[in-house]
């Protein structure tokens, strides 16, 4: 019999190997019927601007699970490539919401459709949830999550404790 330690390593191995995969992934720009390349950091920052009418930094940030720096560098980017404006707001010049181009509404587009086609392969192959396998599933994901979640906080800190002390070196 398999140890209920065992079975939660044997658990954790099989995220590693999705995280793995999904990382090999993000190497890989697809077209997304654009002429420019897209990397899957890139299309779902248009997904998450296209699914939020109005969006800001903030929310593509809150959104994608990054810094608003690292989603401020994404959208400027994606601006540069014509596949995102920036609109002033009318009662305040501060105020910059995000809007998809055309070029960007087809990228956009196309990802809709090659993530419904990964969602229904998905679906396929789990069968049926009872509700108590959802809840569980639900879960055990958002305890992965927030272990990632808190891990990439002390590592930040580190790094910055560790900038801090060098930089007090010089």
């Amino acid at each position: 019999m398999v140890s209920p330690d065992q079975s939660a390593r044997d658990l954790y191995q099989i995220w590693m190997r999705i995280m793995n995969k999904l990382n090999e992934s993000e190497s890989i720009p697809r077209k997304f019927g654009v002429d420019v390349p897209l990397y899957p950091s890139e299309i779902h920052t248009l997904q998450v601007i296209g699914d939020h009418p109005q969006a800001n930094v903030r929310t593509v940030a809150e959104h994608l699970g990054i810094t608003p720096g690292a989603a401020s560098q994404m959208i400027s980017k994606l601006s540069k490539r014509e596949l995102v404006t920036k609109v002033r707001g009318l009662k305040n010049e501060k105020e910059v919401h995000l809007e998809l181009t055309p070029s960007g509404i087809t990228a956009y587009q196309a990802h809709e459709t090659i993530h419904e086609m990964v969602f229904q392969k998905i679906v396929e192959r789990i069968g049926p949830l009872s509700s108590d396998q959802n809840t569980f599933l639900e879960h055990v994901l958002h305890a992965v999550e927030s272990v990632y979640d808190e891990r990439i906080e002390t590592v930040r800190n580190e790094m910055k404790e560790q900038k801090t002390r060098k930089e007090g070196e010089i």
